[in-house]
């Protein structure tokens, strides 16, 4: 898919507005720093808030960048509002299920057995969500030892390698809602990083937002 860099886009009533025409939308779907569109043409656009943290579309696009890994969605930044960074991507196959991919069934069982044997291995101890990288990197190795496809396991590692630019605050976390397959059948790491210590900042500055409106 080619994608040309835009700049000044706009979002109105369901028709994002770029230099080069009107492209509809629709909501499919929405996190704490993202909202997701796909578009007529089966793509999809991710409208990530600015200054909120929480950069995981953009370190995703520049380890798909690096990698161009067949196990990365194959986003990229599109242009920007005057609030938020747009992505583009194609539209994968989410939640991920069993019958979609059996070997990226058995990668994913592998991957969820390694966040809960490094999660139980820092039990008790002590951290922060600036110890994401140390967490990550443990859960990288772990799924090297554990039968995870190699290819699976780079991609992995390039999504937490490039996370470190943007800090030590970026956990890994797999469910089927994070994973995904694209038309060929490949396993995707399509959201597979979160930024702790923002969320925790939006989850903080949700609950007081709740609660200043039901004073009224």
């Amino acid at each position: 898919m080619t994608v040309q860099s835009f700049h000044d886009l706009r979002l109105s009533r369901g028709v994002l507005h770029t230099p080069e025409g009107a492209i509809p939308l629709r909501r499919i779907g929405k996190g704490a720093f993202s909202t997701i569109y796909r578009a007529a043409d089966g793509s999809v656009f991710a409208f990530q808030r600015d200054n909120m943290g929480g950069y995981d579309k953009e370190i995703a696009a520049s380890a798909y960048d690096d990698t161009r890994s067949p196990h990365l969605p194959a986003i990229q930044k599109y242009g920007s509002t005057a609030t938020e960074t747009v992505y583009r991507m194609p539209f994968y196959k989410t939640p991920f299920r069993k019958g979609d991919s059996l070997q990226g069934w058995k990668d994913y069982a592998h991957l969820e057995k390694c966040l809960e044997v490094v999660r139980t291995a820092m039990r008790g101890r002590k951290f922060s969500a600036h110890d994401g990288y140390d967490f990550s990197t443990s859960v990288v190795e772990c799924a090297r030892e554990s039968g995870v496809r190699p290819a699976v396991v780079e991609a992995l590692d390039a999504l937490v390698q490039t996370s470190a630019n943007y800090g030590q605050t970026y956990w890994l976390e797999f469910s089927p809602r994070n994973l995904a397959t694209d038309a060929a059948g490949h396993l995707i790491l399509l959201d597979v990083l979160f930024d702790r210590e923002a969320l925790e900042r939006a989850r903080v500055a949700a609950s007081r937002a709740n609660a200043q409106a039901n004073r009224w």
